[in-house]
């Protein structure tokens, strides 16, 4: 069985200014953070963010979260 998934994440620069909110240090405190709030994650932020925008905005989890 194939299942395809049609994810719409929000653009980059949004994403961005929504994990920076977040006020976290690292990419452990990001992966921590996605795996407690796994629930109540928005669906439109994306777990790999690395993976999501690489060719779109990304830089690195420092810009990513803004330390």
């Amino acid at each position: 069985m194939k299942y395809i998934f049609d994810l719409k994440f929000r653009d980059f620069n949004k994403a961005r200014e929504f994990s920076r909110s977040l006020n976290l240090k690292n990419r452990k405190e990001w992966d921590q953070w996605c795996k407690n709030n796994i629930h109540t994650k928005p669906k439109d932020i994306p777990v790999l963010p690395n993976l999501t925008y690489k060719n779109n905005g990304w830089i690195d989890f420092k810009d990513w979260l803004g330390y």
